[in-house]
């Protein structure tokens, strides 16, 4: 951008610009940022003038960015966002009143977010926090600031998000206490023949348009874990369900086996309510981690930062 466009913009055309961004919309983006639609009309025209591009064309689905305001994108908005930070008051968990927004499984919400959540009631009690299912549209909600931090496991993490790894963990076959099975010890030829409850796999591909791959999640178990000869991605399971949560239910009800995190299966162990049976292999660990927008401060900061110290515990 040369010093001719910088003559011709102002802060609140950017912040214009980030909202319909955001929201693909001039309505919601007005609604967003307190405007009229014909205002936001009216900053788009400034915009496009000043820039010499449309920047946004009308979709099926909305507005659409061009590929100029698709590529201008992250650098407004980390523009905007250092200046908020720069005349804003520093942070301070005690008195804050902010909504912190974070996708999470139900696995990452059951072994991680309990001490996560008393340390925050403690340490930011005014602040609030929304936990959410991971959804396909993982990396998009962080660029557009939608979430504040995406938990889970992940093989992929693109250059414009930092990915903090928190913990590692295995898989463990779980089976519910009382089993039949166990009458005579478990081998894998006795897990091989039970009738096995599989984990639908999440979107394994997270695209944001125009920028690619943003977040890859780890969608299948290691063939470490393969039994009786037969691939993971071979087993005709009879019952499959949408999370590991979901699956440690049905088996502490049922004679299914369950492939889970360990961590996970440990609870339900210390309940009495399943019985955890070792891999014949020593399985190589998966990392469970977070993810934010790269060069996040004040905030989402202080919350990685608490998250990191509460998974260093467990």
């Amino acid at each position: 951008m040369n010093d001719t466009h910088l003559r011709n913009l102002d802060l609140n055309l950017m912040r214009v610009f980030v909202a319909l961004l955001e929201e693909e919309s001039a309505t919601r983006a007005g609604e967003q940022l307190g405007l009229t639609q014909s205002a936001v009309s009216h900053a788009l025209g400034r915009l496009r003038a000043a820039l010499g591009d449309d920047l946004f064309v009308r979709g099926p689905l909305g507005l659409r960015a061009t590929p100029r305001a698709a590529e201008m994108g992250g650098a407004v908005r980390a523009a905007l966002k250092l200046l908020e930070e720069a005349i804003a008051p520093a942070f301070d968990p005690e008195t804050t009143q902010r909504v912190f927004n974070v996708a999470a499984s139900a696995y990452a919400c059951s072994v991680l977010m309990p001490a996560v959540v008393k340390r925050l009631l403690v340490e930011a009690p005014g602040a609030k926090l929304h936990l959410a299912s991971p959804t396909s549209h993982l990396a998009e909600d962080l660029d557009r600031g939608r979430l504040d931090m995406a938990l889970g496991g992940f093989d992929h993490v693109a250059e414009r998000f930092t990915h903090t790894p928190l913990f590692e963990d295995t898989g463990v076959w779980v089976i519910r206490s009382g089993h039949p099975a166990l009458e005579h010890g478990v081998s894998d030829e006795v897990l091989a023949a039970l009738p096995r409850l599989v984990i639908g796999a999440p979107d394994p591909r997270e695209t944001t348009q125009g920028r690619g791959v943003g977040l890859q999640r780890i969608a299948n178990w290691s063939e470490e874990y393969a039994l009786g000869g037969v691939s993971l991605r071979e087993v005709d399971s009879p019952i499959s369900v949408p999370d590991p949560y979901s699956a440690l239910v049905m088996v502490a009800d049922t004679d299914v086996a369950a492939l889970l995190p360990r961590r996970l299966a440990q609870l339900a162990e210390q309940g009495g309510r399943a019985v955890l049976i070792e891999p014949s292999r020593e399985p190589t660990p998966f990392v469970v981690g977070a993810v934010v927008r790269s060069g996040e401060t004040g905030a989402v900061e202080w919350l990685l930062r608490l998250v990191c110290e509460v998974a260093a515990e467990l």
